[in-house]
């Protein structure tokens, strides 16, 4: 039997998907027909299209016996999937693992279904995934855990032990000749407006340079052309990849790992957006002191392509080390992340505002801080201006704010005005609120090194700080400074929250963001949204995800 390739990407191309549509609907027309059940190699394309079916539902919550997008148990969430494609799973994970041909560990294969023993003296088949990629023997799947829906590896020790074997049902899927071009498409590119995660594509238009995780192509998203679909926003805090000066303090492996844990989840989201927390820069002479709370980061410039592999498209310059190298580090920071296609704005006279066009929708992105180089979120007529000009040009506006004391002790946020050594941090409620007022969807904010707050006014969601997300050296990652939260909103076209979800993450010195299977992160940020309103106008559950309170 021959193996898969391991190397075979997650992502399929959109020109390369539009080739197999067209050609599967020219062979029907041809008059060919297949045999019941496809081949072994013939299962290779539909076993593409099995793993991008089940990559939709990335970030769905768990839900004992849930089999739905609205929450799916393991089975519930494996059955559903291959329902897509004709084939009948159990509701259970072990009668699945008696549904098609045992398959060795190193015959596994994209799309094999493989299971694991239950907690405990349980012996029998208590969980089941879909293999999304293979080396050697070990494998990365994916499936509805606990924290929801998401890909893992077979080298996690849990799984690791647990491991009980793999079944093929590829081979199960039914070759039912569509009767018109439209329905073979729809085969292929099954859509529901009710998933949480839209289908990620690429395009020829998007192509960039220096990629190799993502196969030299930006990331791209699946138009949503529909006034009725969602829009899915993802939202992190501050990012400071490592830093050459004074001395280099770099990751391992040149940070290709900072974001594995998260990467999918932002791919995912139709937009996603956080704060560059540093000069991405060569050379240069520092703007900082030499006091004890002084501190300058000069990123890499290799590492732009870091920011680009981990999907972002949005990055704020509108924080306190952005000129930390000064204009010649602002200027080199902005041409890479142009060669990188990532929008930035927030440093005066340099970058003002940005837009990005995707699926029919115009996104429009602004940014302030309280430093004397970016556009102060204390000068209420520049917010205003600042927001009303870019309101004209885009169909969702995006805000992003550097502001607040720093510190452990300033994870609540305070009613009126704050300082932080000495320096005026902003008057944060009343500046979230007057940007909604004067036309925002979606506010988000970081600069305390320390989550706080989310909160919903007028049907929009702000965020206060979104703490620390990947900064694996030169600032502090300890307890709480460790909490690394993507926030993930869904809102219809008009900007308004429909759900979302803050998904937990937490960091360790020299690592990035790591799943926090505890959910803890989401816990905090609840309990300091409960402390810090009467009312924030959000049920927030559990493991992080949230709708608007009734």
């Amino acid at each position: 039997m021959m193996k898969c390739d391991s190397g075979a990407r997650v992502l399929r191309s959109f020109a390369g998907k539009m080739m197999f549509a067209f050609l599967f609907t020219f062979v029907f027309a041809a008059g060919n027909t297949f045999s019941q059940g496809l081949s072994y190699n013939q299962s290779g394309t539909v076993a593409d299209m099995v793993i991008e079916e089940a990559m939709r539902y990335i970030g769905t919550p768990y839900r004992w016996g849930g089999k739905t997008p609205n929450g799916f148990d393991c089975a519930g969430f494996t059955r559903y999937v291959y329902s897509k494609f004709g084939v009948s799973l159990a509701s259970s994970a072990g009668p699945q693992y008696r549904q098609g041909p045992k398959v060795s560990i190193d015959e596994l294969c994209r799309g094999d279904l493989v299971f694991w023993g239950g907690r405990g003296k349980h012996r029998g088949i208590g969980h089941v995934g879909i293999v999304t990629s293979v080396s050697g023997t070990e494998f990365e799947f994916i499936h509805a855990s606990s924290t929801g829906v998401r890909i893992t590896s077979s080298k996690e020790p849990y799984y690791k032990c647990r491991y009980v074997g793999a079944c093929r049902v590829t081979g199960q899927v039914p070759s039912n000749k569509p009767s018109n071009e439209k329905q073979a498409f729809e085969q292929i590119y099954y859509y529901d407006p009710a998933i949480p995660i839209p289908i990620i594509v690429e395009t020829p238009e998007t192509r960039v340079a220096n990629n190799p995780i993502v196969g030299k192509t930006e990331k791209a998203k699946e138009p949503t052309s529909s006034a009725d679909s969602l829009i899915t926003i993802a939202m992190v805090g501050d990012m400071m990849l490592g830093s050459t000066y004074p001395k280099p303090m770099l990751p391992k492996n040149g940070g290709r790992n900072l974001f594995d844990d998260v990467r999918q989840l932002l791919v995912g989201a139709d937009i996603a957006v956080g704060n560059c927390e540093g000069a991405i820069c060569e050379g240069g002479k520092c703007t900082k002191g030499k006091g004890k709370h002084s501190y300058a980061f000069r990123m890499p410039t290799s590492y732009a392509v870091l920011f680009k592999e981990a999907g972002f498209d949005f990055l704020s310059l509108a924080n306190n080390h952005s000129n930390d190298f000064g204009k010649e580090g602002i200027r080199q920071t902005m041409m890479m992340l142009d060669s990188m296609h990532i929008r930035y704005a927030g440093v005066k006279g340099m970058c003002r505002t940005a837009t990005l066009k995707r699926g029919g929708v115009t996104y429009g992105f602004c940014a302030f801080g309280h430093n004397t180089y970016t556009y102060s979120h204390q000068d209420e007529d520049q917010v205003k201006e600042i927001i009303h000009s870019l309101r004209d040009s885009c169909d969702i506006l995006i805000v992003s704010f550097h502001g607040g004391a720093e510190g452990k002790d300033k994870i609540h946020l305070p009613q009126g005005s704050e300082s932080f050594l000495g320096e005026h941090r902003g008057n944060l409620r009343h500046f979230a609120h007057l940007c909604i007022d004067e036309g925002a969807d979606i506010v988000y904010g970081h600069g305390p090194h320390v989550c706080r707050a989310i909160e919903l006014y007028n049907g929009h969601l702000i965020a206060y700080s979104l703490g620390n997300f990947c900064t694996p050296g030169g600032i502090n990652v300890t307890g709480i400074s460790g909490y690394a939260p993507v926030l993930v909103a869904r809102i219809d076209h008009k900007g308004h929250l429909i759900s979302g979800r803050i998904h937990s993450f937490i960091q360790s010195f020299g690592v990035g963001p790591k799943i926090d299977f505890e959910d803890k992160v989401a816990k905090f940020m609840r309990s300091l949204t409960q402390s810090d309103f009467k009312d924030a106008h959000l049920k927030i559950e559990d493991d992080g995800s949230f709708i608007p309170k009734d």
